[in-house]
């Protein structure tokens, strides 16, 4: 992996050739990904110059120009701005970005000569999008939304695969579809959570404010009205409405951890995505744990240390490895 290549990616500028370049060379290390998620966003950011703060623009540009100078790429400094800018630019003509650095934008296009855009987030990281109708999404750690180029112009759809929290700009010509792995929810302008990662079992939708619909998996429409969540499991094939008494589905977007009733093999899976770490179980007994509550999820022995109070479960952190195990 050269500098220069690895800086023709991070600017857009790399042919196919260099992007698998880079692609191999971040293979599966975490450590790898999150640099190339950071460098890329710091790339994007310091282009837009209505969307952040002129202040965090400043300091966003002299990053960039940072790494610029380490990466020992022969150019002049005023055609590599101009070049910068460029790139940039087209990136923001497809979505806008919030100040929130922590999440991967990259394009692709498919059989159907259709380009995509994708909003990657690692695990261990959160973060915040406007989109080109005005739309905001939060989006959940190791989670990824994609949607075509034709989004401000056509259909405003989106594919979901993980976790995010919607505030959608009312449009009553053009509805907001979002598209998971099992269902479509449909909406005009409300605010909903919609959960959907690959690996769990269950896709949920929790409307706040407004009206959806959900179809799909084999279900007649299902309309939510304010304060009701609709589930779906993946393998029963079963669904329910469910009318909730609190907004316990959108805390992870205040930094909040809220489990209710759930075994530690799911909490365990909400740790990972959040902190980036590996957890492994030293006996079955550990598994049959279930657990109800609400913490802060801003640090991960906070976290750790709260489990073990709640339970009679022991904890060994290595690293990135978290080892469980029944107390003696």
């Amino acid at each position: 992996m050269t500098e220069e290549i690895l800086y023709k990616y991070i600017s857009e500028q790399a042919d196919a050739e260099e992007s698998l370049i880079v692609k191999q060379w971040v293979g599966n290390s975490e450590e790898r990904k999150r640099e190339l998620s950071r460098l890329k966003n710091i790339w994007i950011l310091s282009g837009l110059d209505n969307e952040i703060d002129p202040a965090i623009k400043a300091s966003e540009t002299e990053r960039i120009w940072s790494i610029i100078k380490k990466l020992n790429v022969d150019v002049r400094r005023k055609s590599l701005r101009l070049q910068f800018l460029k790139y940039a630019a087209a990136i923001v003509l497809i979505i806008g970005i919030s100040g929130t650095i922590g999440f991967f934008v990259s394009t692709s296009v498919s059989n159907s000569n259709t380009k995509f855009t994708e909003i990657n987030v690692p695990k261990g990281e959160r973060s915040s999008v406007v989109l080109p109708d005005g739309s905001t999404v939060r989006i959940n750690s190791n989670s990824q939304l994609k949607f075509s180029s034709s989004f401000n112009s056509g259909k405003r759809k989106v594919i979901l695969s993980g976790e995010a929290y919607f505030d959608v700009a009312h449009d009553k010509s053009r509805p907001f579809i979002v598209e998971t792995q099992s269902l479509q929810i449909e909406v005009l302008g409300t605010r909903f959570n919609v959960s959907s990662y690959p690996n769990d079992h269950l896709t949920t939708t929790f409307l706040e404010v407004g009206k959806v619909k959900i179809s799909g998996a084999g279900n007649d429409n299902v309309i939510l009205n304010p304060n009701e969540s609709f589930e779906f499991n993946k393998l029963s094939r079963e669904s329910r409405k469910i009318v909730m008494n609190d907004n316990r589905m959108m805390d992870w977007t205040k930094g909040v951890m809220t489990i209710n009733g759930e075994t530690i093999g799911e909490l365990a899976k909400k740790i990972e995505r959040r902190f980036n770490v590996t957890i492994t179980f030293m006996d079955d007994a550990v598994k049959d744990h279930v657990y109800t509550g609400s913490i802060k999820d801003e640090d991960l022995n906070t976290v750790l240390e709260a489990i073990k109070f709640a339970s009679s479960i022991e904890y060994k952190r290595e690293g990135n490895r978290i080892v469980l195990s029944s107390s003696e």
